[in-house]
């Protein structure tokens, strides 16, 4: 069996389908190894994986800058402070760090825009697969990237989606191709191109973790992309239910849970309107509201009977319960909410969000409402409706029931066996 090293950044809705995946390799009798910031670390121990800790820390690089990321009208500005403040960074340190840890690995499993893999696996001459958990990343004239994020822009032609995908290629080389090049040629390695995009793929597997039933795979993807479906996972072992949360989910009333990402806790009030405007909108509906890993500050003092709010709870645990979900368009929420059959309303602020949310409203399983225009009274018109309009639950019900005969983890694992044979053969 072989030495497999998966690496990871970001927050926890970027760990937790690795977690999968490596329950999954390990089963298999493969030897798998994290390279993770420290973040992440407690969580992979917990599981029993070995953790190799790479530089740089996520929140304090992200936090002091949420209103700036959350702020803009398009996914622009959030991507701008990604790579400003976080990704390049840290990029040497990165580098070096997972070097070592490839060091005698077969394989390298690393996720969308991590800069570090694809160099690393450069410098120690190992095989490495490229893992998204979004279509948005493999661009396509098939689907349009929602770089404008307005509804009334719906399919567009083949040629309006090419001329948006050329404008975000553009900015990803502008804003990163010098910065990750420079240290490229410190280590002796050629320029790249196009390297928070296209030019960071792997050639061996690209595989696009996620389900046809949220958007079956475009006819112009390259030959080294393969959508595998989700990988499932977000309860730790040591997790127990509170008693309240037991009693909040056995009442009649209906429940909307909310939670805008797992960013969310360490960002103060920046997220406050965003929470208020939920919370005004579920009263108004009749329902019960279930806040799930709120920022300090961004809800009121005292909290009705109506209102749970919970630093964390499984999304696969409570979502069964719920009669509809308001997140922030993260790909995992999203799925999670399909898989267990609810509508969404979506409110995305930025990165691959909008896309998100447009695709959960062509499929029908959900609406979605631009972050500035996420006022108590649009929020409410939209919530009753996906309450009231049995078209939005029929419509999630489909894509989970297929799902429901998807296995994503076995999938990927099967991807991942082949590309090492594929490897082995050809070396």
């Amino acid at each position: 069996m072989a030495r497999i090293v998966l690496s990871t950044i970001g927050t926890r809705g970027d760990l937790n389908p690795f977690i999968a995946l490596g329950l999954g390799l390990r089963a298999r009798g493969h030897d798998v190894v994290f390279a993770v910031e420290e973040v992440f670390s407690s969580a992979l121990g917990a599981e029993g994986f070995a953790v190799h800790t790479l530089p740089g820390d996520v929140i304090s690089a992200l936090a002091p800058h949420v209103k700036r990321a959350t702020g803009g009208l398009t996914p622009v500005p959030s991507i701008r402070v990604i790579v400003d403040r976080w990704l390049t960074p840290t990029l040497r340190g990165k580098v070096q760090e997972l070097r070592r840890a490839c060091e005698g690995a077969d394989l390298l499993v690393a996720r969308a825009l991590h800069l570090a893999a694809p160099i690393a696996a450069e410098l120690t001459g190992i095989p490495w697969v490229y893992i998204t958990m979004t279509p948005l990343t493999v661009p396509s004239d098939d689907f349009n990237p929602q770089l404008l994020p307005t509804h009334w822009l719906g399919r567009m032609p083949r040629l309006a989606n090419r001329l948006q995908w050329a404008a975000i290629a553009a900015e990803g080389r502008r804003l990163a191709d010098d910065r990750v090049n420079e240290v490229r040629s410190e280590l002796g390695l050629s320029v790249g191109r196009n390297l928070l995009g296209v030019g960071n793929h792997s050639r061996a597997l690209t595989a696009v973790v996620a389900s046809p039933a949220f958007m079956p795979p475009p006819r112009d993807w390259p030959p080294y992309a393969r959508m595998t479906g989700y990988c499932f996972w977000d309860t730790p072992d040591d997790w127990r239910e509170p008693r309240e949360l037991s009693d909040f989910l056995s009442r009649d009333t209906p429940i909307v849970a909310m939670s805008f990402g797992s960013m969310a806790p360490y960002v103060g009030d920046a997220l406050t309107h965003l929470y208020l405007s939920s919370l005004s909108a579920v009263k108004a509906a009749g329902a019960r509201a279930l806040v799930i890993g709120p920022g300090a500050g961004s809800l009121p003092g005292n909290l009705p009977s109506d209102v749970l709010a919970l630093p964390f709870v499984p999304f696969s645990r409570v979502y069964p319960f719920c009669s509809a979900v308001i997140h922030h368009g993260g790909p995992y929420t999203v799925a999670e909410a399909l898989r267990a059959g609810v509508p969404s309303m979506v409110v995305p602020w930025g990165i691959d969000q909008f896309f998100t949310a447009s695709q959960v409203h062509r499929l029908g399983a959900g609406r979605w409402i631009h972050h500035r225009s996420f006022t108590p009274r649009a929020a409410e018109r939209v919530l009753i409706d996906l309450l009231r309009d049995e078209r939005y639950r029929d419509a999630a019900r489909s894509a989970a029931s297929r799902l429901a005969q998807e296995d994503g983890v076995a999938t990927l694992c099967d991807a991942i066996g082949a590309t090492l044979a594929e490897e082995a053969g050809a070396s």
